[in-house]
């Protein structure tokens, strides 16, 4: 089973919409607010070299001064949890691969920006999540739907409430 920041994002967003993902049930990126977040990526940071690879898991991209710095771009602070969890797992992926990182949560539409440092205790938690995200793999369904405000949006809709 291959984790990656997508999944991490989606375990704190919908458990339903984890599950789809893990089982490779995927719909269309292509909806109004995918193409507007895609756009905010592409025009923030121009000078940066953007979506580096590693192993499959893609960093919006980094830094390098005295340390590295990888940076995670969003268009909305409005599911900052999510985004943090997922430039922490990018922090640990990096960190088994010997690297030592720092990151940052930047909002452009906004002019914010979060600092995010792996420590220990963040390190145990997403052990966690990663072990219960491979628990939800191997369930036979996907839980059941919770209405969230967000649903409405949600390419997974009509798996869900239609």
């Amino acid at each position: 089973m291959k984790i990656n920041g997508q999944i991490i994002q989606s375990y704190f967003v919908c458990k339903r919409q984890t599950w789809f993902l893990l089982n490779h049930i995927s719909f269309s990126h292509e909806s109004d607010l995918m193409m507007r977040g895609r756009i905010v990526h592409e025009k923030t940071f121009r000078r940066e070299r953007k979506n580096l690879i590693l192993d499959g898991i893609a960093i919006d991209f980094k830094r390098n001064k005295r340390n590295i710095v990888i940076f995670e771009i969003k268009k909305s602070s409005k599911m900052e949890k999510s985004a943090e969890w997922q430039l922490y797992f990018y922090l640990l992926y990096l960190k088994r691969k010997g690297i030592d990182a720092t990151g940052v949560l930047t909002y452009p539409k906004e002019r914010k920006r979060k600092n995010i440092a792996l420590d220990k205790d963040k390190e145990m938690q997403l052990e966690e999540i990663i072990a219960d995200i491979l628990r939800l793999s191997s369930e036979e369904e996907p839980p059941r739907a919770k209405r969230k405000k967000y649903c409405a949006r949600c390419s997974y809709y009509n798996l869900c409430w239609v």
